[in-house]
């Protein structure tokens, strides 16, 4: 019996294109949230609560695209993580780029043009403050304890589904017949005399 896949491969290229759709998505939700949020939220803790819900709904986004695959390999959820936070700064570089200059545009050539300025400079901001560690610490511990309760139910499934190697079938009684003596197979039957062999006459 084969064993079943672990989904590490599938898991692996899942998360990373999950990464840039939630990226994406993220950046579009920071740039466009205004139509859509209230103001009052949006500026409630310098934006930094409004940031944190939306790397939530990131994370949570990137963990059912991995779930759907039905992960069963350990090492998914740490990927799941390290994606979700790769996402998170990702979508933050974006937006950033995509408003530089004025009106927000999403477009291929200003992306291109601003991303990587942009993402280089992301860095010094983190080491200056603690309040973008919170959004990407929301992401990271969504994405990773969500991929890991969705492994642990698909190994016990698996687990419950495959029988023990060691074992094994019990074998079959013999049949007998109801009135049929037990004979031990020690001690085989003689074989009865031949017909046409003349008897001893030496015996009564």
């Amino acid at each position: 019996m084969s064993q079943p896949r672990s989904g590490l491969l599938s898991g692996l290229v899942v998360g990373f294109v999950a990464t840039l759709i939630c990226a994406i998505a993220q950046a579009a939700a920071l740039l466009y949230g205004d139509r859509f949020i209230p103001a009052a939220f949006l500026t409630a803790g310098d934006g930094l609560w409004a940031m944190t819900t939306i790397a939530f709904a990131a994370a949570l986004l990137l963990s059912l695209l991995v779930c759907l695959f039905r992960p069963g390999s350990r090492l998914l959820p740490w990927w799941s993580a390290l994606c979700a936070v790769a996402a998170v700064a990702l979508g933050w570089a974006t937006a950033r780029a995509a408003s530089t200059g004025g009106r927000p545009d999403l477009s291929l050539d200003r992306l291109v043009t601003n991303f990587p300025a942009e993402l280089t400079s992301l860095w010094p901001s983190l080491k200056d403050s603690w309040e973008p560690w919170l959004p990407l610490a929301v992401a990271a511990l969504t994405a990773y304890f969500l991929v890991r309760v969705r492994v642990g139910r698909v190994r016990a499934r698996r687990a419950s589904l495959t029988p023990p190697e060691d074992d094994p079938t019990p074998a079959e009684p013999e049949y007998r017949a109801p009135f049929e003596p037990l004979q031990s197979p020690t001690n085989p039957s003689r074989p009865t005399g031949d017909l046409f062999t003349p008897r001893d006459s030496g015996r009564a």
